[in-house]
């Protein structure tokens, strides 16, 4: 019986130390494959990713990365599954449930969104607080909830006074309110925290305001920024599609 004992009991040592070296090797995946995500390298963040899942599948912060590693990739309805996974695992984790959220919203479902951000932003524990009030405003802007959208936009500029993101849709806001003047104002600031990340918004729909404005010189300004100096930005055709119909009608 003894015998029996100790052969149980050296079993279980062994079961736990071969426990502890996957749960290691986990770690190590992790945090690979949140360097590839940094290096925008998605596809061995996916790889790294999903080994450390399958070392240690009951780990939240693996699901939440590969969720984070699935978004980026858009592909939104795995990004959701794991997402959802993490929080099943952890209710109380408010980065997976904020990056829910994101997810959410890039699919348009802007109610379901709104609930998980709620949650997120009454968990006054949450660093990353400013990050879910800037997905509460997209959410409110998408829904052209446009004074919302501000409020939460705001919230983040207080804290953050150069975040591009929130400055370029607090000035979209105003765009889309038709008050040309301010949208105009608050785009100018934001390219100047935007540029440097070479994110072309704020440049473009500060040049729409100013055509809308009636001020030709200073959108025929903005719109020749974009082309000089995003050469792979998403507004580059765009703006000398607009070029051409400013001049044709100055002649």
């Amino acid at each position: 019986m003894r015998k029996w004992i100790i052969a149980a009991c050296a079993l279980t040592l062994v079961g736990c130390a071969s426990w502890n070296q996957d749960k290691e090797k986990a770690a190590l995946y992790l945090r690979m494959g949140n360097a590839f995500i940094e290096e925008t390298n998605y596809p061995n963040a996916i790889v790294a990713l999903l080994k450390a899942q399958e070392l240690d599948p009951n780990e939240p912060t693996i699901q939440n990365s590969l969720g984070q590693a699935y978004f980026l990739r858009e592909r939104y309805d795995l990004a959701e599954k794991q997402f959802r996974k993490a929080i099943a695992m952890n209710p109380q984790y408010s980065d997976a449930r904020n990056n829910l959220a994101r997810t959410l919203i890039e699919v348009g479902k802007f109610a379901e969104a709104d609930k998980e951000l709620t949650l997120v932003l009454n968990d006054l524990t949450y660093g990353g607080f400013t990050k879910a009030y800037t997905n509460l405003g997209l959410s409110k802007f998408h829904q052209k909830q446009y004074s919302a959208a501000q409020d939460a936009f705001l919230k983040v500029l207080n804290s953050t006074a150069d975040d591009c993101w929130a400055n370029t849709y607090y000035g979209r806001a105003f765009f889309e309110q038709k008050k040309y003047s301010q949208a105009a104002e608050a785009l100018d600031r934001a390219i100047g925290f935007c540029q440097k990340n070479l994110i072309d918004d704020p440049h473009y729909y500060s040049a729409l305001a100013y055509f809308r404005l009636g001020d030709k010189s200073k959108s025929i300004a903005r719109f020749e920024e974009i082309i000089r100096y995003y050469p792979n930005g998403q507004y580059r055709e765009k703006s000398k599609s607009m070029l051409e119909l400013i001049r044709k009608g100055q002649q």
